[in-house]
């Protein structure tokens, strides 16, 4: 999928050197990670201020890639230090972006992957069951919905028992059933500490009212997506 109103910001494993010579023709803006075999042709380096707090090591044109298969563009290639002191070289058509422009825009990437892992992991989204906006939305604010819930009942209770539970743990004993007494009774607690200060009235609060708690959750984190 290409928008020549965005950039795309991809790893190795999406470099091919026909496919940047295409969105060069196709005005595509791209920054993507080029693989470490990749041959450099006939560099010229470009003009630049230095600085001793940059991490770029390198900022030049060039063609990619060997004899037999080679670019027909010339691109614009920057090689920047990570914060683990690797060498990575980006190639882009972004030529009037600074190098250090360029170097944050990768590495901004990591942050989205990181994020993207999290939803997987504490939102129960493995997969997107729609492709429309609409349909991404509801989804996803469901399952935030859920967890924010979840996740203010665990940091409540965890202050009324002495048993150590993780979140991870504490979810998916939660689901299956499996608590300790002594969390389910500080569940209660949380939620009637809640009711009074709040100044709203649980008549026979119990075991009823914990069960309501649990569906409601269940219904909007996990029966959606069954």
């Amino acid at each position: 999928m290409t928008n020549a109103q965005q950039v795309l910001v991809e790893d190795r494993a999406y470099f091919k050197i026909e496919r940047l010579d295409r969105f060069v023709e196709q005005h595509q803006l791209f920054v993507i990670r080029m693989k470490d075999n990749i041959e450099l042709h006939q560099k010229k380096s470009l003009k630049r201020l230095s600085s001793t707090s940059s991490s770029v090591q390198a900022d030049f044109t060039c063609q990619l890639g060997t004899k037999q298969c080679r670019s027909t563009k010339r691109h614009r290639v920057v090689i920047f230090r990570d914060a683990n002191g690797r060498d990575i070289r980006v190639v882009t058509n972004l030529f009037h972006a600074s190098e250090e422009t360029i170097a944050d825009m990768y590495q901004q990437r990591w942050t989205v992957e990181v994020f993207f892992r999290w939803v997987k992991q504490y939102l129960n989204v493995p997969t997107l069951f729609g492709t429309t906006e609409n349909a991404v939305y509801n989804q996803l604010f469901a399952a935030f919905i859920a967890y924010v819930l979840l996740r203010w009942l665990y940091d409540q209770t965890k202050k009324q028992t002495n048993v150590s539970l993780s979140f991870i743990s504490f979810v998916r004993r939660f689901f299956s059933g499996q608590l300790p007494l002594d969390w389910k009774s500080g569940m209660a607690a949380a939620l009637f500490e809640y009711a009074q200060i709040y100044g709203r009235r649980m008549y026979n609060f119990g075991q009823s009212t914990l069960l309501i708690f649990e569906n409601f959750i269940l219904t909007i984190y996990i029966y959606p997506w069954c």
